[in-house]
């Protein structure tokens, strides 16, 4: 069932190389490990030690970032000209955050300022575990240029170097970074602006695989002393392509899956040392979920009506009715679907039970690894994704829409996305069951819903009306359900 109230928002690297900022690299190779070489300054796409010890300082204060979306964009993507690389994942929240932006960078740079002519481009994912426990995960849509700076670290003083490890101490605390893949490349240092006011040292890897499709991951770990060198426990395993990355910090353990970008956005579960589970495993984001104060409280007042012993009221765990009306008359055959809002997923579990080809899309976390579960009992196949279906990724236009109870919660808040969403979405000849609350006063708390004349006015123009008809809207109670509408729409060829 749905997430009502989303106020912002994987699958496709094109969405995410669209979202590409250009970041310039100067030409060099780097210098043979364990020595220190000379250039000009550092290059566009480079972690900086200071950034990401005050992004750390900043999580660890706020107890659960309330809003780094800015700072998370400054740190991992932005570029030595100013320009922020515009993410296509994004979430916070007390145990993680969870960001994803295309990337570009071009060989060298004109004497005249021009950009290069060679490009290397590839996604960034990154994910921030405990305020302190940064991995990073680069993987290239192209083959990488000889020189460039992979998993590059810009800092004030000298790194201590020891084959895939490095220490980095500043004024302000220390990182200790490892590369975790591949397992056949070191860390080398060389110096930037000899000589002058800001002399800095980059820290980077030396790829032997320059060829497409490339990754190289590395973690890195904020602290002081001690803190930062040997306090975490990671272990990779790389079968198939579908990686596995297991962290063991302080009294948690994080498994996190990392399937290559196209193929997913990956999933995590959270664990004590003792093995009790503290978050089911569920899926990273695949698009911008709410942030910030504001959109933290939502995400955390929708995703907690999943976390209860019993099911959420709209959570009926059966299919809804007018959806199997809809199915066995045949008013829709197999096709690729949509379930805009889908909750733990039992309308999505019975299209795909069904044959259909489905998506389906919410915003909380704990409903969608509920849903995966079921899907995994039931034996079928869907596609879950974690985004705002106010602002949701890029998806190919679908034959089929389907909406439970979300459109009459998000219209109040913005009406203008909702269609805009079902406009991406649909193609003329796609089919659009939506079932809505209904405006009623002569039910009591029934004038929360919409109106005929809304439903009509907002849709009239995408779309056509089969048939617009009321219904009552199952909820798992024993009283009735809330008054509602049960509407067919057929998208037009015009617009």
């Amino acid at each position: 069932m749905p997430d009502l109230m989303p106020t912002t928002s994987r699958r496709f690297k094109r969405q995410l190389i669209d979202a590409m900022m250009v970041m310039i690299l100067l030409p060099g190779a780097w210098p043979a490990h364990g020595q220190t070489a000379d250039t000009g300054q550092a290059s566009g796409h480079c972690l900086q030690t200071a950034q990401i010890l005050d992004l750390a300082e900043y999580l660890a204060s706020t107890g659960g970032a309330p809003d780094s979306y800015d700072r998370v964009a400054k740190a991992a993507f932005d570029s030595p000209l100013g320009h922020a690389t515009q993410m296509t994942a994004f979430e916070e929240n007390q145990s993680l955050v969870f960001a994803v932006a295309g990337m570009q960078s071009h060989e060298s740079t004109a004497p005249d300022g021009r950009l290069g002519e060679k490009v290397t481009s590839w996604v960034r994912r990154l994910i921030i575990l405990n305020a302190s426990t940064f991995i990073v995960d680069d993987e290239f849509d192209s083959p990488i240029s000889p020189g460039m700076n992979v998993g590059c670290i810009s800092s004030s003083m000298p790194p201590q170097v020891s084959g895939g490890e490095a220490h980095m101490v500043e004024a302000s605390g220390e990182i200790s970074s490892k590369i975790l893949f591949p397992n056949n490349v070191t860390f080398e240092v060389r110096r930037i602006g000899q000589g002058q006011a800001e002399e800095s040292y980059l820290l980077g890897i030396s790829p032997k695989d320059l060829s497409l499709g490339a990754r190289f991951l590395q973690i890195l770990h904020v602290g002081t002393g001690s803190q930062a060198g040997g306090a975490i426990q990671s272990e990779l395993t790389t079968a198939k392509g579908n990686w596995k990355l297991n962290v063991t910090d302080g009294d948690r353990v994080f498994r996190l899956i990392l399937p290559p970008v196209a193929e997913g956005a990956g999933e995590i579960t959270i664990a004590t040392l003792e093995g009790k589970t503290l978050v089911s495993s569920r899926p990273f984001p695949s698009g911008i979920l709410p942030h910030g104060p504001e959109g933290n409280r939502l995400l955390e007042y929708w995703d907690s009506a999943y976390r209860h012993k019993a099911p959420a009221p709209w959570d009926i765990g059966r299919p809804a009715d007018e959806l199997q009306k809809v199915v066995a008359g045949g008013k829709v055959g197999r096709c690729r679907v949509v379930d805009m809002c889908c909750g733990s997923g039992t309308d999505a579990i019975y299209l795909a039970s069904q044959g259909f080809d489905v998506t389906a899309i919410d915003v909380s976390p704990t409903a969608l690894g509920q849903a995966q579960q079921k899907a995994h009992d039931a034996n079928v196949s869907v596609r879950w994704v974690l985004a705002d279906t106010l602002a949701p990724p890029d998806l190919k236009p679908f034959d089929f829409l389907y909406d439970r109870a979300c459109y009459h919660v998000v219209r109040k808040q913005n009406l203008a996305a909702y269609i805009e969403t079902a406009r991406r979405f649909s193609h003329p000849g796609t089919h659009f069951l939506l079932l809505a609350a209904r405006s009623d006063d002569l039910v009591p708390g029934g004038n929360w819903g919409v109106t005929e004349d809304e439903l009509r006015s907002d849709f009239l123009t995408l779309f056509d009306i089969e048939w617009l008809r009321e219904i009552s809207l199952e909820i798992n109670r024993q009283e009735i359900g809330p008054p509602a509408w049960s509407v067919f729409l057929k998208r037009k060829s015009t617009p």
